[in-house]
């Protein structure tokens, strides 16, 4: 499957602490908001909150992508106004649902920092074209096959990724094939 990276929708978010720099340039930030799950560590959260320092900063830990593990982050956008910057930390997966939770409730992607944790491990949500089920943390890679959670087909991962969703499309491994 040849796809240029240059077009595709695949993240290219970064696993060193640089991207937080790009937040502040030239803008007036009033607080940081530092969002990772458990897997995050202390040493890590410490170094974001230092690279930001003096502002303010608050630390939201979500305990999953879905569902009620955004109640902390939620009660805090509720609170949030202009000048506030987030910087998402975390496995793949998680800072995807995050970032996508945060630009629903009025964040604009200039206004959040994504630092991926662990770059070596590939869980992905993928999206079933079919049945419009996503399946959520696989561990696949793009171009590789897994089985949807929702109709059971054999789903190939292909190199488009849905910000919205938050998850890799798939589509049916043998739909070229079908009458």
């Amino acid at each position: 499957m040849a796809v240029s990276m240059r077009s595709t929708s695949v993240p290219r978010w970064r696993s060193d602490y640089s991207a937080v720099d790009d937040l502040a340039a030239g803008a007036l930030v009033t607080r940081y908001v530092l969002v990772s799950d458990r897997t995050v560590g202390a040493q890590v959260l410490r170094a974001l909150s230092e690279r930001v320092a003096p502002v303010p900063t608050r630390t939201v830990i979500v305990d999953d992508g879905a569902g009620s593990g955004f109640g902390g982050l939620d009660e805090l956008l509720s609170e949030a106004r202009i000048g506030w910057r987030f910087v998402v930390a975390g496995p793949d997966h998680m800072v995807g649902a995050v970032r996508a939770r945060l630009i629903s409730a009025g964040a604009v992607p200039s206004e959040i920092a994504v630092v991926i944790t662990d770059p070596d491990v590939w869980m992905r949500d993928v999206f079933c074209a079919h049945c419009h089920t996503t399946s959520s943390s696989v561990p696949v890679a793009i171009g590789g096959r897994t089985p949807c959670s929702g109709c059971s087909a054999e789903l190939t991962v292909y190199y488009h990724y849905s910000r919205r969703h938050s998850a890799y499309l798939g589509y049916r491994a043998d739909s070229e094939e079908l009458p």
